[in-house]
């Protein structure tokens, strides 16, 4: 258990695929048991609705995902002699890990934006169509757990670089 917890801490792009696989069984089975749940149990007119203002929202969201990738990837390690180029190299690999980790929400918010965009004109059956609900339901929790990831993985980035320096006696 300790090496996959290790491999994790170090991919943490893989935590919104785990995420998204996770909902995506979860509304398999909560639909097979129960019937059509959440967006697939919504009315046709009002599941349009909800597709539209997903798409504007995941379009918006995709965007400053791909700006924030680039920007990351744009950073480069200081070369100030007084810097530790040990925890340059540090800081470098976890803004790689936070750039990783963004570029696969941005494929989940990819899927939402093309997906919603398909169930505007598809999706009129009364119980939804669940090759078209569930990925866009699972999608939208995998992007909101790679927002939060990445988010929290930034926060940390930050706090690590405007903490002063240890120096050695």
């Amino acid at each position: 258990m300790s090496k996959v917890l290790k491999w994790v801490n170090r991919n943490w792009w893989v935590t919104p695929i785990v995420a998204f696989i996770s909902a995506q069984m979860a509304l398999a089975l909560t639909s097979f048991l129960t019937g059509p749940a959440l967006l697939a149990a919504v009315k046709p007119d009002l599941r349009k609705d909800i597709y539209s203002s997903l798409t504007g929202s995941s379009s918006g969201l995709l965007g400053f995902t791909l700006a924030a990738v680039a920007i990351l990837a744009a950073f480069a390690p200081k070369t100030d002699p007084g810097t530790s180029k040990r925890r340059e190299r540090e800081m470098a690999d976890a803004r790689n890990d936070i750039a990783k980790c963004l570029f696969v929400t941005a494929l989940f918010l990819a899927i939402i934006l093309t997906v919603s965009t398909i169930g505007i004109g598809m999706d009129t059956k009364s119980n939804g169509n669940p090759a078209l609900t569930s990925p866009v339901v699972a999608a939208s929790f995998a992007s909101l757990i790679g927002l939060l990831i990445s988010g929290l993985g930034v926060t940390l980035s930050i706090l690590e670089r405007n903490s002063p320096t240890p120096t050695r006696r």
